[in-house]
């Protein structure tokens, strides 16, 4: 019997120290994990394809959402992100791009904070620097080298995120 009970609180130790592991392994994950990296990946993507298609020409005239959709510029899964709405152009409103306008804007809005936040800071890669301009939050501009200074470092918008109805515009050349 006494082999039994040494047999039964070995299992329980080895059961206890796994339940930690997994329990820090979740921890982790949650803790530096950003839900949002795929929506991310997927405006990147978008400005690359506009970028691409307006490669050979002055300007990135005609561009709006509509546009961007007709020509199956939009890399964005509209159907898994129609919390947020997206346009594409000139503005906050992403009007359509006029003659020798040199940049564009992604713009998503109705974001919660939570998306904000993690939209906002997420990393810039060497690739994605090439053409970002400047991220706008509910307003407030981060550019290269200015006060608010882009990569938007991790709790900066943190104040600058409402609970709801937040906008975020990525500005690129």
């Amino acid at each position: 019997m006494n082999a039994h009970i040494k047999l039964y609180n070995n299992t329980g130790g080895i059961a206890i120290c796994f339940a930690l592991v997994i329990a820090i392994f979740l921890s982790c994950y949650f803790l530096f994990h950003n839900p949002y990296t795929e929506l991310h990946t997927q405006i990147m993507a978008t400005s690359d394809m506009v970028r691409s298609y307006y490669r050979d020409q002055p300007g990135f005239w005609k561009l709006s959402t509509d546009f961007a959709k007709a020509n199956d510029l939009v890399k964005i899964d509209l159907n898994k992100y129609k919390d947020y709405e997206l346009a594409i152009g000139s503005g906050e409103d992403g009007d359509i791009v006029m003659p020798g306008e040199m940049s564009f804007n992604i713009i998503l809005k109705n974001l919660n904070k939570s998306a904000c936040i993690g939209l906002s800071e997420m990393p810039v890669s060497q690739d994605e620097q090439l053409g970002l301009q400047t991220i706008s939050v509910n307003g407030t501009v981060f550019a290269w080298g200015e006060e608010y200074s882009l990569p938007i470092k991790k709790y900066k918008t943190r104040d600058i995120c409402q609970p709801a109805d937040n906008t975020v515009i990525w500005t690129f050349q």
